[in-house]
């Protein structure tokens, strides 16, 4: 009977133990995802943020081109003005 005893002693102090053991890794383990969960939302906005700068930079792009497509023509026609100005001051005698 003693030995019963002593063997189920025992074997409920190993059991204790092994929960004790178990109930650490289960908590470190949900500190992990809860941690994991953060990061992953961190990436999520971080990820949002560089669509929009994306988005943004495209959207600036498209516009600059057309300001430099505009400045291409009025430099053109800038080009034709100075040369009938030439034209005309050559025509007034102011040529000489």
């Amino acid at each position: 009977m003693a030995d019963d005893l002593e063997d189920s002693s025992q074997w409920r102090g190993s059991v204790e133990e092994r929960l004790g053991t178990l109930d650490e890794t289960v908590k470190r383990e949900a500190g992990l995802r809860a941690a994991m969960d953060e990061e992953l939302s961190k990436l999520h906005v971080e990820r949002d943020l560089l669509q929009a700068l994306h988005n943004t930079q495209q959207d600036h792009n498209g516009r600059l081109t057309k300001v430099e497509d505009k400045l291409t023509k009025v430099e053109d026609k800038l080009e034709v003005v100075h040369v009938g100005v030439q034209t005309i001051i050559g025509m007034l005698g102011g040529g000489k």
